[in-house]
């Protein structure tokens, strides 16, 4: 049997937070604020919906150089749009802000549909958007800098607890 490469961290569900995001709501900035409301530190997301637009981002190549964002595919796609789901996963960096990464599958009105790093700021909530806040004991999720990405990834680490 191989090895499996990965970072590994056990521990449980903690609180589990459930809400509804309102009409004109960005869902990226109003889960940031729910978790930051109710001091969460990390945790998983899920989510679905109805959306004005959406702005996905996805990696364009193999290698991402000193600056991921220079090899990024930006695709927005207009409304009304459906988020058939959302799944993410954040933890507070160094300088105390919350670290979330989302990914959003996003369908068009013509059913066209795309996935990747949902952006803040790009999701309004059209009718509705209703979603789940999963907080870990025992772990956290750690935004730590990858030296062969020169990115920064949340990774899992075992905590006391």
């Amino acid at each position: 049997m191989s090895e499996v490469k990965a970072y590994v961290a056990e521990g449980k569900i903690g609180r589990v937070l459930v809400a509804r995001l309102l009409p004109g709501q960005d869902v990226v900035e109003g889960i940031m604020e729910l978790i930051k409301a109710r001091n969460f530190h990390s945790g998983s997301i899920t989510a679905i919906g109805s959306l004005r637009s959406a702005k996905v981002v996805w990696a364009g190549s193999m290698e991402f150089g000193d600056n991921p964002m220079d090899v990024a595919v930006f695709h927005e796609m207009a409304g009304p749009v459906e988020l058939g789901g959302a799944n993410g996963v954040f933890g507070i960096g160094e300088d105390g802000e919350i670290v979330l990464h989302v990914h959003g599958m996003i369908m068009d009105k013509d059913g066209v549909m795309r996935c990747g790093n949902l952006l803040p700021g790009s999701a309004p909530v059209l009718a509705t958007v209703e979603l789940t806040i999963q907080e870990f004991e025992g772990l956290e999720m750690q935004p730590t800098l990858d030296p062969k990405w020169k990115h920064k990834f949340l990774h899992p680490v075992e905590t006391a607890g």
